[in-house]
């Protein structure tokens, strides 16, 4: 029943993380006047001075991370002990902490500022290492698949979603008209990325 509940969980975690992390980019949208979610950072709906920062980030962000570290706790429980798989979810394990951190010093108002604040910078030199070590987690943990992806594509498709990755994150720049939207499809592959894996992963559990 333990190793049960351990696979079901597998999966359930990223899609609940996902799901509880665009109620709250949705919701959040709806009670900031004049927000746009093709132009704006997903941060300034958390920002300082913005109309609901704290419950954005402490009753979205936050827990939308939370459930990510519940997620990596369990793969390394489970996961083939190999250096490779460990580095890996350390990654993914670093992008749910910094993401934290993150939700926890909110950026200043709109994210654009002039001179920032301290919480605003400890925001940014949290968040942009936060979806490399995402990223970066997509590359290790499929070099090291052989052993217990049974799909042939798994690396392929790994490969394929982090150079999209990549080239969503170089193009994260505040001056981009359509930043948000970039900045949303990035999210989304990381996470696609994220249940990919715990699909994979749980398949190779369920035929041991």
């Amino acid at each position: 029943m333990y190793g049960v509940n351990k696979k079901n969980l597998l999966l359930t975690l990223p899609i609940l993380s996902l799901l509880w992390f665009t109620a709250t980019i949705v919701i959040g949208g709806l009670f900031y006047p004049g927000y746009s979610h093709t132009s704006q950072f997903i941060s300034e709906l958390g920002a300082t001075g913005s109309p609901h920062g704290n419950y954005v980030n402490y009753i979205g962000f936050m827990p939308t991370e939370l459930f990510m570290l519940a997620f990596v706790l369990i793969c390394f429980s489970v996961i083939p002990k190999t250096k490779v798989n460990f580095s890996g979810l350390c990654f993914i394990g670093l992008y749910g902490v910094t993401l934290s951190v993150a939700s926890f010093f909110p950026c200043d108002f709109e994210c654009r500022p002039t001179t920032p604040s301290l919480s605003h910078n400890i925001h940014m030199l949290s968040a942009f290492p936060g979806y490399l070590s995402g990223i970066v987690s997509m590359f290790v943990i499929s070099s090291g698949s052989s052993f217990w992806a049974k799909s042939k594509t798994f690396k392929i498709f790994s490969y394929g979603i982090g150079c999209l990755c990549i080239y969503a994150f170089l193009n994260l720049d505040p001056k981009l008209a359509f930043v948000g939207s970039v900045q949303r499809s990035l999210d989304f592959m990381i996470y696609l990325w994220f249940i990919y894996f715990a699909y994979h992963l749980r398949k190779f559990l369920s035929e041991k």
